[in-house]
Parts: C-alpha cells; sequence; structure tokens
C-alpha cells in the first residue's frame, strides 16, 4: 500500500466529523451537563467540558445542529473515556448505544 493511500484511510470503522457545537449530557441519575461536541461518528461522540462524569455512567446526550431543517441528535449513550486535557478542562468519550 502506497504512503499516500495509507494516509487517506480512515483507521476506524466510521470517520469521525469535526464539529464544535453545545451538547447536553443527562445522567440517569438526574445531573445534567452542558459541554461542547467536538467531534463525532455513528457510533460515538467526544466531548469538552469543565465538569467530569464517571466512567461507565449511562445517560442521554442532545447534541444541537447546524439549524435549519436537520434535528438535534438525541442518543442513549455511556460514557467511555475521560481525560483531563488541562487543569479543570476534560475530554469525554461517549459510546452511542442507540439513537432516540
Amino acid at each position: 500500500m502506497s504512503n499516500t493511500a495509507r494516509n487517506f484511510q480512515e483507521k476506524r470503522d466510521y470517520i469521525r466529523m469535526q464539529v464544535d457545537t453545545p451538547a447536553t449530557l443527562t445522567l440517569e441519575n438526574g445531573e445534567v451537563h452542558q459541554m461542547t461536541c467536538i467531534d463525532l461518528s455513528s457510533s460515538g461522540v467526544q466531548l469538552r467540558s469543565k465538569d467530569t462524569v464517571p466512567a461507565n455512567s449511562k445517560g442521554e446526550l442532545k447534541v444541537a445542529s447546524g439549524g435549519g431543517t436537520t434535528p438535534a441528535l438525541h442518543a442513549s449513550v455511556t460514557v467511555c473515556r475521560i481525560q483531563e486535557i488541562q487543569s479543570g478542562e476534560y475530554r469525554i468519550g461517549l459510546s452511542i448505544d442507540s439513537f432516540l
């Protein structure tokens, strides 16, 4: 395989789409967290947040659309990764369990 082909191919099953849009994560315990969605694919979402949430938590995620006739993304999710990227700011990875 050529380097050009290798660099072009996505190494994941699903391509990530880079976004920068508001998101709301509501955990099963009722906690509501306002975050920013920074990328998404058909199987997962990455968020930026000032809050941390417990790993393996389940909840519902709503991600605002770009407007127009496109509805917001609404999904049942599981928190699979939390990474502190700087003091007081986190990247949170969610797997999408189902779309609502």
